[in-house]
């Protein structure tokens, strides 16, 4: 698994350990006077975001032929969801007479570095790849760079530029998720909020996140308490649910569980349950199957899904404008979207096994390239 931010891209971890490394929560909210037009800005940005987009941000048809025959590398990863994202790429690279070579590695540097030396034997077209810092292939990229192979960049720091070609999912783009589920937390609670945020620092990719989440609080709801919590990346997958418990317990005036990644979730709803603290609500960012669920049960209250679809098409489509000699769209994601009870059931509509944020991405981007949807 990548360690810079592949989970901002994959709700792959299924459990974690609280580190005491956090601030812990405050006193309650429910006495200190309530700053209502903060409420209101907040309810403003929910209700906003409530609405699904329906547009991409490119919308520039290649306006010619697309060659055939070239090749794309998409460095993979050991956790299923790599293997969705794998086969979503695979029926769009088909759709355009190309050819998709998988190059999985365990996540560490050592691994990652041989999928870099294929990438130069394979003398790809292009490359596509997750969270992964550049000092990890940089002795590649004389080569990479002599090959003409386009380098596509999802979801780490490195800025675009100097070999890195295309760079989507950066820490800016993530921003505003981070204000909406403040937003959301403060518009449901009515200005009386006490949170915690619940944070994977490792993975620095998510650190505009967390800071855009406790910045729009203070900005919104100044008198909510809010707190954060770090979770070590070596305790990935050691019951969170058990811990996110204690740590209520040991904070009972916490009433919004507030999550970097909703992979962290998994569980969580009936361990809240069984500890008689199910008036706890969540709030999460990444989407899937399991946050689906739990937001129809009742049991989250709500995720800013992650546009996986629309970040790995806009990479490819930057790749398919540069093979064809057509100048690569500006890096950007669509506009966010916040799931919730009220709109839940149109995430059931996916593509390729994922819920796309703009309704019909895939056919979109296809009808760019000429291809048949």
């Amino acid at each position: 698994m990548q360690r810079k931010s592949l989970l901002v891209l994959l709700a792959a971890a299924s459990a974690v350990i609280l580190a005491a490394c956090g601030g812990g929560g405050g006193g309650s909210a429910a006495s200190a006077p309530v700053d209502q037009a903060g409420v209101q800005r907040a309810a403003d940005l929910v209700q906003g975001a409530s609405v699904r987009p329906s547009d991409l941000n490119v919308t520039e048809p290649i306006g010619k032929p697309v060659p055939p025959g070239k090749v794309v590398d998409f460095v993979s990863c050991p956790a299923a969801d790599c293997n969705v994202i794998a086969g979503m790429l695979k029926v769009h690279t088909d759709k355009l007479g190309w050819t998709l070579n998988v190059l999985t590695t365990d996540g560490s540097p050592g691994s990652q570095q041989q999928a870099f030396a294929q990438i130069v034997r394979d003398r790809a077209d292009g490359a596509i790849y997750i969270g992964i810092d550049r000092g990890v292939y940089e002795r590649y990229l004389p080569e990479l760079q002599a090959n003409g192979t386009w380098m596509v960049s999802v979801c780490s720091t490195n800025p675009q530029g100097n070999g890195i070609d295309f760079a989507i999912c950066t820490p800016d783009q993530q921003r505003e998720t981070g204000r909406l589920m403040a937003a959301s937390v403060i518009s449901h609670s009515g200005g009386r909020a006490n949170a915690v945020y619940v944070n994977v620092p490792a993975f620095d990719n998510l650190s505009k996140l967390q800071d855009e989440f406790l910045a729009s609080m203070k900005e919104l709801c100044p008198a909510c308490p809010t707190a954060s919590q770090d979770v070590p990346i070596t305790a990935l997958g050691n019951g969170v649910p058990q811990l996110v418990v204690g740590y209520l317990r040991a904070h009972p005036d916490v009433d919004y569980v507030v999550l970097a990644i909703d992979s962290l979730a998994s569980g969580l709803p009936a361990a809240l349950k069984a500890a008689g603290l199910d008036h706890v609500e969540i709030v999460g960012q990444g989407g899937g199957d399991t946050t689906w669920q739990y937001i129809k049960t009742g049991e989250q209250l709500a995720s800013v899904p992650w546009p996986y679809v629309e970040t790995y098409l806009a990479g490819l489509d930057s790749i398919v404008r540069h093979v064809t000699g057509v100048q690569a769209a500006p890096s950007q994601l669509p506009r966010f979207w916040i799931v919730t009870k009220n709109n839940v059931a149109e995430t059931d509509l996916k593509v390729d096994g994922i819920t796309p944020v703009v309704i019909g991405a895939d056919a979109k981007f296809a009808q760019l390239w000429g291809a048949s949807s």
